[in-house]
């Protein structure tokens, strides 16, 4: 997983900090003590391969190292929160732990998660990753692990870094990032300050300028397809009680040459506003400086300051589904198409004329084109500040007392979206220049007509945009007091005392949202999903923990060093209507037989408490993927409609009107309305988390380590996924009698047509709640080999090679929404029902082998990234064979550096040097953010080869 420096205190480093006794402090612990190596897995990434490949911003080489899966980033457009996360172990973003110095940063999202691009790069000495729990340490959200982003510290002189980036052939998604750090002493070494400002721009990529995205595909058939609001417009109505049920059933599409509805609807194709990365705009600022009053106390501060700009495409918006009263005698419909409607409806030849008021509850899907793309603008700022004191006490302990303060603020801005109000007050209307409600300037609209029958002032009228705010404070205090209990209580077989650390900490988020009266009302804005009521809650922490090193035994035979770790932290976590009192802790050790060979095992209970958006969000209607509705077209049938133990009868009873039995679309792009929301009565997750493994150096400068995980939450706060709930409903394998079940309870389809889609649809309901269980194991390999050139018969001038491999093998992955909900195992798979539980598809191997050769003022390297072949979830619905696999993935990316001078470097690498082209699955066969542009943007790259060229001046 980690190269160079990868097996920091766990090589011969730290063994030779043994025979030379220093005290040192690592991530994982808030230990100190002489040697002390962590008895759970800890990897680092040098600031040195972070540089190698040039990124823009932290998600970027994070998401590939082994541990990881992509979560949310610039690949991820439809379904961006505007920020850029990460994931370790695929057990969710808001179960990794993200530190800044040892500290937490202040979550971006009522959902609790960081956005890693408030991240100074710039500053970045180390990453280093724990894996497994490490509540006890850090309190909650360690569950699969911790991500501990080490700055720079004591930085003197100047430094300007710049890089420009482009791809290789279609010389697009460009990106510029300049880096200006400024740092020096204060008061003769006594303190230091340092000063980082940093700009970067990066270009959006839309999926029209790749011909592999250009054109949504059918997962099932593999043929073009689309969105049934589409343009020409297309209808449907019900035939109402004096209607011909037999006439213009289904959805019909408008021909403006005749004038008639026709059959077959020719879908609207979304892709290619669509973006395959989104853009960022970022300025940052960071303030450094620490300051040495004596040798008691020594102050320290950190100034974080990001803003950031997030952008996001989607495809014209339109009336997607929803069903407006529209005159019959609406003067746009063509007389042939009113003709068809009343005989659909039973109304009589006399009031089937223009101008008549006869009103028709009329299901439209109009893509509204003449708007343009639908824009998602994300302005983020961030700010956290960090005041403490630290220094030693008496008799070898220390302390480290902090307060610190994050505030995260977003603004959305939804740009061409358009008001649901509007477009049905500009419906009702019977003449070509007045509406019925004449208020707000209303201008009569013509969805009757081809393309580009919206005139611009119909377009201005029915256009909306909308202002969504969020904000989320944090507000951290700690003390921690660290030393040792000195020779009167220690073990008589070790030389060194017991280590011990006490703390106490303090945490309170308040987090909410704030957004104008269109966003809250459903439907509203026209083709968000979801509405965003205005919510506010309020969570905080008090805890208190221990931890303890006991040195058990050292330079016996076959036992160099044998410790034990020891842990526990209470935590008091409360809401305005509740409190819950729970412990964490841990127990492991250490045992090294011989100099070069350590064995470690850690068993440890995590916890989560539940975030903003868990406890409080109000029930709303969103989007998920489902390629096939189980009771579309010819999979029912009026025969069997009102018999009982039928699939036909079971759609009847669930929503499908019977006029609409034999001939209900499939789900309008692939999307069908998905109600969520929070659950005030949540309490805390819990899991329990295992490590073992063993670090060797078999040879002098070849280090390697081998850790098995497993982690198992239990209580975890769950929903079930769509297909779940409509498979535990429509399956015959599921449900054999097709009887109403409390699956099909949870199912709420459009009372006009039958369908998922449209504001009538209150779609298929997920609910919250702390019955669920998740679970992950798998064993990580790390080797690294420096191998000096004359091993090999070169001359010493041709300098070093660092050869390493990093890599994951994933046993078993599985997780169960409820005791009585699907146990899904997602390990080798992909599907809309994992990537409800994960945003990628789960590999079972992943691994990195890099290997740099450094000659001079020169550096060559490269890095083979590798991703084991996966397929479409078995039990699922049957997709085209070509999309219901993928292979095993090789990409090589190059880097070369140039040390002009000892002042001036010059970087170039190349990502994705073969110019691999993505898998193409098709646009429904995973989850809705995930599976996009045909393919998995996020986990395979739908650039291509990309080039950067980096400079960097010091002084």
């Amino acid at each position: 997983m980690f190269s160079g420096a990868v097996l920091a205190g766990l090589s011969a480093g730290a063994w030779a900090q043994e025979q030379k006794p220093a005290v040192v402090e690592v991530t994982g612990t808030r230990m100190t003590a002489p040697g002390f190596n962590s008895s759970s897995p800890i990897g680092s990434v040098s600031a040195e391969e972070i540089r190698s490949t040039q990124p823009v911003a932290v998600e970027e080489f994070f998401k590939a190292l082994p541990a990881a899966v992509p979560a949310v980033g610039p690949a991820t457009n439809n379904g961006t929160g505007g920020a850029a996360t990460i994931d370790l172990r695929g057990l969710g973003t808001n179960r990794t732990l993200v530190l800044v110095n040892g500290r937490r940063l202040v979550p971006y999202s009522l959902g609790g998660t960081v956005d890693t691009n408030s991240i100074p790069m710039a500053l970045l000495s180390r990453v280093d990753i724990l894996t497994g729990g490490a509540s006890v340490v850090y309190g909650a959200d360690a569950v699969a692990g911790v991500a501990n982003f080490n700055l720079r510290r004591n930085f003197t002189g100047v430094d300007v870094t710049t890089s420009y980036g482009m791809t290789g052939d279609q010389h697009d998604a460009k990106r510029r990032r300049t880096d200006v750090t400024m740092g020096a002493n204060l008061d003769g070494g006594r303190g230091n300050v340092v000063l980082s400002i940093g700009k970067t721009k990066s270009d959006p990529l839309t999926q029209g300028e790749r011909d592999y995205g250009v054109t949504s595909l059918n997962s099932v058939t593999g043929a073009p397809t689309g969105s049934g609001t589409t343009v020409p417009a297309a209808f449907s109505t019900s035939a109402g009680t004096a209607g011909n049920a037999n006439v213009l059933s289904g959805a019909w599409q408008i021909n403006p040459a005749t004038g008639t509805l026709v059959q077959p609807v020719a879908l609207y194709n979304t892709n290619p506003p669509n973006y395959y990365v989104t853009g960022l705009d970022r300025t940052q600022a960071t303030a450094l400086g620490n300051y040495k009053i004596n040798e008691y106390a020594e102050a320290y501060t950190e100034v974080f300051v990001t803003n950031s700009k997030v952008a996001s495409a989607l495809a014209s918006t339109g009336t997607f589904g929803n069903t407006f009263n529209v005159p019959i005698g609406n003067p746009y419909i063509p007389q042939a198409a009113r003709e068809q409607i009343c005989a659909r409806r039973g109304i009589p030849a006399a009031n089937c004329v223009a101008g008549n008021n006869t009103i028709v509850p009329l299901l439209v899907n109009r893509r509204f084109t003449e708007l343009g793309p639908r824009y998602n603008d994300f302005d983020n700022k961030t700010l956290q500040y960090t005041i403490g004191l630290k220094g030693e006490i008496a008799y070898d302990w220390t302390y480290d007392a902090y307060w610190t303060r994050g505030t995260a603020d977003q603004t959305q801005t939804r740009r061409n979206w358009g008001s649901l109000a509007k477009v049905g007050q500009a419906l009702n209307a019977l003449n070509t220049t007045t509406c019925v409600n004449n208020t707000n300037g209303c201008v009569p609209l013509n969805v009757f007509g081809a393309e580009g029958s919206i005139t611009p002032a119909q377009a201005a009228f029915i256009n909306n945009s909308a202002i969504l705010n969020q904000s989320v404070k944090q507000d951290v205090a700690a003390i921690a007091l660290s030393g040792n209990l000195g020779d009167t209580i220690r073990s008589p077989f070790a030389q060194d005392p017991i280590s011990m650390s006490l703390l106490a900490e303090n945490r309170k988020v308040t987090a909410g949202t704030q957004s104008d009266a269109a966003s809250q009302l459903q439907g509203e804005v026209l083709g968000t999903g979801a509405p965003t009521p205005d919510r506010s809650g309020r969570f905080s922490l008090k805890e208190y923990a221990v931890e303890m090193l006991v040195p058990v035994v050292r330079d016996l035979p076959f036992v160099k060093t044998l410790n034990v770790e020891l842990g526990y932290r209470q935590t008091e976590f409360s809401t305005a209507s509740a409190k819950n009192d729970y412990g964490s802790w841990k127990a492991g050790g250490e045992w090294a037989p011989i100099e070069k060979l350590r064995f470690r095992a850690m068993v440890q209970k995590a916890t989560r408490a539940p975030n903003v958006n868990e406890l409080f969000a109000p029930a709303v209607t969103g989007l998920s993927n489902l390629a096939t509705d189980p009771c579309q077209g010819t999979n029912i049938n009026k025969a069997d409609a009102a018999r009982a133990g039928t699939l036909s009868n079971l759609c009847v009873q669930t929503g499908v009107p019977l006029s609409e039995v034999g001939a209900l679309p499939a789900p309008s792009s692939g999307q069908i309305n998905n109600l969520s929301g929070g659950n005030p009565a949540l309490g805390p997750e819990s899991a329990k988390t295992k490590t073992i493994g063993f670090v060797i150096e078999p040879l002098p400068r070849l280090n390697l380590s081998l850790d098995y995980y497993k982690i198992d939450i239990t209580d975890a706060v769950s929903s079930p996924a769509t297909t779940d709930i409509l498979e535990r409903c429509y399956s015959a394998g599921q449900n054999p009698g097709f009887t109403l079940n409390e699956f099909c309870g949870m199912i709420g389809r459009n009372t006009i047509n039958g369908t998922f889609n449209g504001n009538e649809a209150r779609g298929v309901a997920t609910p919250l709640s702390n019955l669920g269980s998740q679970s992950t194991s798998g064993v990580d390999l790390n080797i690294s080999y420096r191998l000096a050139a004359s091993r090999v018969g070169l001359d010493s001038r041709w300098g070093n090679f660092d050869i390493s491999l990093g890599a994951n093998q994933v046993n078993s992955y599985t997780f169960q929404a409820t005791p009585t909900a699907v146990e899904r195992d997602c390990l080798g798979y992909y599907s809309v029902a994992c990537n409800n539980i994960v945003s990628a598809p789960v590999y079972k191997r992943k691994f990195n082998q890099r290997t740099n050769w450094t000659f001079g003022a020169w550096a060559v390297g490269y890095n083979w990234r590798y991703v084991s072949g996966v397929i479409e979830e078995p039990g699922g619905t049957v997709f085209l064979p070509a999309f219901a696999s993928i292979p095993s993935y090789h990409y090589v990316d190059l880097n070369a550096s140039w040390n002009v001078t000892k002042n001036v470097r010059l970087v170039a690498s190349v990502t994705n040097a073969a110019n691999k082209k993505p898998p193409i699955v098709g646009g429904s066969i995973g989850g809705t953010g995930p599976n996009s542009g045909n393919t998995f943007p996020q986990s395979y790259d739908a650039v291509g080869r990309y080039v950067t060229l980096g400079a960097s001046v010091k002084f």
